[in-house]
This record gives C-alpha cells, structure tokens and sequence, in this order.
C-alpha cells in the first residue's frame, strides 16, 4: 500500500483554456481515474477539511468522474483520498489547485 500512496500523489493536471477566454465558473471538471489495480477503489474528494464520496472505480478499469461546479467555484485547492475495498489503508494525493473546466488524471498502480 505504501508504493500505491507513492504513486497516487503524482497526479497531473492538464489545463485546456484560451488565452483569452473568461473562467466559467459553472464549468464541470473532469477526473479520470485509472484504476491498474485489482481492487475497486471508492474515490473521495478532500476540500477544507471536508470529504465527499465522488463515486468507486473497479478494478482493472478506467472511468471519467465529473465534478459539481460548486466544489471548484473558481479554483480551489483539492486532494483526493483513495479506499480499497477489501484493502488497508487510505492513500490521498497531495494538494492541486483546480480551476473550472480542468481535466485531472489519476492513475492507480497495481499493488
């Protein structure tokens, strides 16, 4: 579990916004997890010390998480807490600053 809370913290944020275009703040955001692991994973957001069940990810399988423009509004910094279930432990990645309309990635390694 130790290497999975090393990897889920390398999470990576793509930014896709004109120069120009204002920041919708209604905009969703896009998580895609990849879940690699043989365990189906429930996946949380971490925001101001609150935690949100955004929904599980089965093993050995992708699926595309999108976020309520409520828990963005027009940036915040996020973490996202991991539970295996039928595992130990709760990984959680470190601290992102998101901003509507954003894709995050998140991949689970194989244990």
């Amino acid at each position: 579990m130790r290497a999975l809370l090393t990897v889920v913290t390398l999470v990576s944020l793509a930014c896709h916004r004109g120069a120009v275009a204002p920041i919708n703040p209604r905009a969703e955001v896009a998580l895609n997890v990849d879940n690699q692991n043989f365990l189906d994973m429930n996946v949380y957001l971490v925001r101001g010390g609150q935690r949100i069940r955004l929904g599980t990810v089965p093993g050995l399988s992708s699926r595309t998480i999108m976020l309520r423009p409520e828990y963005v509004g027009y940036g915040a910094d996020l973490q996202f807490e991991l539970h295996p279930i039928g595992g130990q432990g709760n990984p959680i990645t470190e601290s992102i600053s998101v901003h509507p309309g954003d894709v995050i990635s998140l991949r689970i390694p194989p244990s």
